[in-house]
């Protein structure tokens, strides 16, 4: 699909309907090009993305039996309005299970890839430069995953290989490898250590420690004082991703399964599985406040669990078209976000643990990751890129524009609870 080129879109551009998120002016009757010339709107393109995009599974499941499940929610939610987008971002994925590449630990930072560099983005200057190059200091070219916390970020590179860097001296970085078993292990060979998931927590030991979640069927945390493993668990399928409780103790666990597992993180001891998915899960976040976690994968839908009863699903949330790749909360436990693969991320409120009203926010790009900024989550982003370029089904008609990250500001209510404040 062709259009003007422009590199970025001001909260006026959006607000005035000169342009969509991704630069679009659906009134200019863009013409899509496919051996003849159509005219489209945005409906009819909608309607094409849809029908044309087949969800990846890797279990068959029954659609209908999930429906029968699905918690009713309502999607007039409006939390969060639209600031800017910035078009050229250049940004990437290498494995298009893993969705989890942006990050935001401060209102002013945000990190996200872009092919061969981890990139910091500024809010307050619109401004984007590289923070640390892969392709110079590794050789490698390939990330799988990224996270950052205060003054550092890290990221998952290669097979098995992970860097840590310092933001405020890039150079002073440290390049990490997860453990490998023996090679006399008859597994040796077929092992793969590709680095799924990465947090960076304050655990029970009360220093910054590193959550590595990874194909080699582990999860780990790393002291990132002295880069010594502190906790390792060993599933019996790869691990996706994982999440901590606020109790430093309680550790959530996703993978190549349709179970999510809690652990005891003290005695490494299962506490409970849950077997209510239908297909591998990519995703599960805790609550800040402990009181409920999320787990999301293949089947396309995200169940919310009560700790405190965890017999069924609260609720089971669906998605419009794909897998559940990526999930956050915001840190005072207002929010949920769940980025499907292409096209879609819900907001839910999720204040009281209802989680029956959303704001869907839609455009036509695969994500690369989601991100809230700290404390309030006054700021939302989300990284795209180039369905064309970078999807496992390059045949869904595409909109190129070279990466986009999207920036959405929290709206705040007036004391009455009724009106909106701008």
């Amino acid at each position: 699909m062709q259009m003007e080129s422009i590199s970025e879109i001001t909260s006026e551009d959006y607000y005035n309907g000169c342009f969509d998120l991704q630069g679009i002016n659906w009134e200019n009757n863009l013409i899509y090009n496919q051996n003849i010339s159509t005219r489209l709107t945005k409906s009819i393109y909608r309607q094409i993305r849809n029908s044309k995009y087949m969800n990846y599974q890797d279990l068959q499941w029954n659609k209908e039996k999930i429906k029968k499940e699905i918690t009713p929610v309502r999607d007039d939610g409006k939390f969060f309005k639209f600031r800017h987008s910035k078009f050229g971002t250049n940004s990437s994925i290498c494995h298009f299970q893993l969705r989890n590449l942006l990050a935001s630990p401060t209102k002013n930072d945000i990190y996200y890839y872009a092919k061969d560099s981890i990139r910091h983005w500024s809010p307050i200057t619109h401004e984007s430069k590289p923070v640390y190059r892969l392709d110079i200091n590794t050789h490698i070219n390939t990330l799988y995953s990224l996270t950052a916390s205060r003054n550092l970020i890290a990221c998952g590179i290669g097979s098995g290989t992970y860097v840590v860097c310092n933001t405020n001296s890039p150079k002073n970085y440290k390049v990490n490898e997860i453990p490998r078993i023996s090679q006399t292990d008859p597994q040796a060979s077929t092992i793969d250590y590709t680095i799924n998931y990465m947090k960076f927590i304050d655990n029970h030991t009360r220093n910054l420690e590193l959550l590595i979640a990874s194909n080699d069927y582990y999860c780990r945390m790393v002291d990132i004082n002295t880069f010594k493993y502190t906790y390792n668990y060993r599933d019996i399928n790869p691990i996706n991703c994982a999440s901590l409780k606020n109790d430093g103790k309680t550790l959530l666990v996703v993978g190549d399964s349709t179970k999510a597992k809690l652990l005891d993180i003290t005695s490494n001891r299962i506490i409970h599985q849950i077997n209510d998915h239908y297909d591998f899960l990519f995703s599960c976040e805790w609550s800040p406040n402990g009181n409920y976690f999320a787990t999301g994968g293949q089947d396309m839908c995200v169940r919310i669990y009560d700790n405190r009863n965890i017999k069924q699903s609260l609720n089971v949330l669906p998605m419009n078209i794909a897998s559940v790749r990526s999930m956050r909360f915001t840190d005072d436990n207002q929010y949920l976000a769940v980025a499907e693969q292409i096209d879609y991320v819900h907001i839910y409120d999720a204040a009281n643990g209802l989680f029956l009203r959303e704001q869907v926010i839609d455009f036509f790009a695969d994500i690369a990751g989601i991100s809230f900024t700290p404390g309030e989550g006054q700021g939302f982003y989300i990284s795209t890129v180039d369905s064309e370029i970078n999807s496992h089904q390059p045949i869904i008609p595409t909109i190129l524009n070279n990466g986009v990250l999207m920036e959405f500001e929290r709206y705040r209510y007036s004391r009455s609870e009724s009106s909106w404040i701008f």
